[in-house]
């Protein structure tokens, strides 16, 4: 299952561009504008948190693939996959999918969400 998974949500290129919106020491946000998906006024994209330090749970980055609707400027999570090496490298070490996505969330425009929201509903 795990595999499928992996093979079903993970994207072949990832072109990570920084964002420059780094919330906390140590942590560096990336998002993948290659593999966009755009329908309507919405837009999926992988979106990249790096540590520079070990978390718990055994993990040092966070790739989440986000749908953001650009019209009511609202955000929420599909997929999250968390790995054992920094920008998305190593070993896998834990993965969630919703079939059911969440519910959508506003963001603050100094958010991370604002940048990448910013950037992928202009295109």
């Amino acid at each position: 299952m795990m595999i499928s998974l992996l093979v079903v949500v993970t994207p072949t290129q990832a072109e990570w561009v920084r964002t420059g919106a780094d919330t906390a020491q140590g942590v560096i946000h990336y998002f993948d504008s290659e593999t966009m998906q755009k329908e309507d006024h919405f837009r999926k994209v992988w979106a990249l948190s790096s540590h520079d330090k070990m978390q718990i749970g055994g993990y040092h980055s966070v790739k989440t693939l986000f749908e953001f609707d650009c019209a009511e400027e609202r955000v929420r999570s599909q997929t999250m996959l968390l790995y054992s090496g920094v920008k998305a490298s190593g070993d896998v070490v834990g993965a969630h999918h919703k079939e059911k996505p969440e519910d959508w969330f506003d963001f603050p425009p100094d958010s991370i969400f604002n940048v990448i929201a910013t950037i992928v509903c202009a295109k």
